[in-house]
């Protein structure tokens, strides 16, 4: 005990205060604030490192927001199971990492409700937290080296989703096959994989384009009809190494998304994006390093052409048949509000990107 004076009294005071009783409630809250605070210390870490990241990666610029837009590679509820709400995000104006609940089936392009996406550098779906901070870290590699051989027929370009085609234009209309798609190879993604042969033949490569329609029965099945396909080709060519799966993308507001392209050297270009698959739930995985680390280069090519070029890389859970090759692309050509001229012109400076990544006969 300590004596001490207190208005002209001495009181006895312990020398020990005494604690007051914990009770249950005020327990659970103290465990709830610690973790609110390791969530926040986790994100903040998350966001530095993407920050850092920023220059090396594809960024839509002032470019019309993609929060139309419709991921056509796959069955995507986009946002709907989503770890953080995006509209959070928006108000943030912080690059992050985003979750997408997805059951890990390659499906067709399917509708989604309008959904904003966050201007962030890159684009997950819900994947392992060593995974997400892997990819993360390839952004600080060095870059990869990519090179074909000299001989013989090096790239195959194919289409998953045959049938995909843009908006239709006064003088140039289509027989629809269903909502922008047609049967016609010179109206649908079909001309636009012909448009990227023909330029990439203008640099040196001996490029393979098949036109195998492979939708039916179902769009939900494609991906395994398009790994046939696949499999066919690089065991009567060998000497083939890099695969190209040309797409086009979808936006639910087809007069807003007419306004989202670039001017090229006079020329109207649809806006382009890499998707890359890490086949969470398959046993054999595709090499996502090297598939990323491939669309990274392209990208960042493209986007010294023209910056906005690009939308960031897409990494899913699927895998897309990229365990083919660990030179596997899957490039989504504009989107249905585009016109076919402006993804074929597109295409041709993907070749151009393409053409300062991969060497040949090296």
């Amino acid at each position: 005990m300590m004596k001490k004076r207190r208005y002209g009294h001495i009181v006895h005071m312990p020398l020990i205060p005494s604690m007051p009783r914990r009770t249950p409630c005020s327990v659970i809250k103290a465990i709830l604030f610690t973790a609110i605070i390791l969530g926040l210390v986790f994100s903040a870490a998350l966001t530095i490192k993407l920050t850092g990241m920023r220059d090396t990666l594809a960024l839509g610029g002032s470019l019309p927001s993609d929060g139309n837009r419709i991921d056509a590679s796959g069955d995507d509820r986009l946002f709907s199971d989503s770890v953080i709400d995006p509209r959070l995000i928006l108000g943030a104006e912080m690059p992050v990492i985003y979750g997408i609940d997805t059951d890990g089936t390659e499906t067709g392009e399917t509708e989604h409700d309008e959904a904003p996406q966050p201007q962030s550098d890159i684009y997950f779906d819900v994947l392992p937290d060593d995974i997400k901070m892997e990819i993360l870290d390839f952004n600080n590699d060095a870059p990869k080296s990519f090179s074909i051989g000299a001989e013989g027929p090096q790239i195959l370009i194919y289409h998953t989703h045959t049938l995909e085609a843009y908006r239709q234009i006064d003088g140039q209309e289509y027989v629809e096959a269903g909502s922008w798609r047609t049967e016609d190879h010179d109206s649908s993604v079909v001309a636009v994989g012909e448009a990227l042969k023909t330029a990439l033949e203008s640099y040196g490569y001996t490029v393979l384009h098949d036109t195998t329609n492979h939708e039916p029965p179902s769009l939900k099945t494609a991906y395994s009809r398009s790994l046939e396909t696949m499999e066919k080709y690089a065991k009567e060519y060998p000497t083939l190494q890099m695969f190209i799966d040309v797409h086009r993308d979808a936006y639910n507001d087809v007069e807003a998304g007419r306004k989202d392209y670039v001017t090229v050297n006079g020329e109207e270009c649809a806006r382009m994006m890499f998707v890359v698959g890490t086949g969470e739930k398959y046993d054999v995985k595709p090499n996502y390093e090297s598939n990323y680390k491939l669309a990274l280069a392209v990208t960042n090519e493209l986007e010294k052409i023209k910056k906005g070029f690009t939308r960031p890389i897409r990494v899913k859970t699927g895998r897309y048949n990229q365990q083919v090759s660990d030179m596997c692309l899957l490039i989504e050509v504009g989107h249905n509000a585009n016109s076919l001229e402006q993804a074929k012109n597109a295409a041709k400076y993907a070749a151009l990107a393409i053409s300062r990544v991969v060497d040949i006969g090296n």
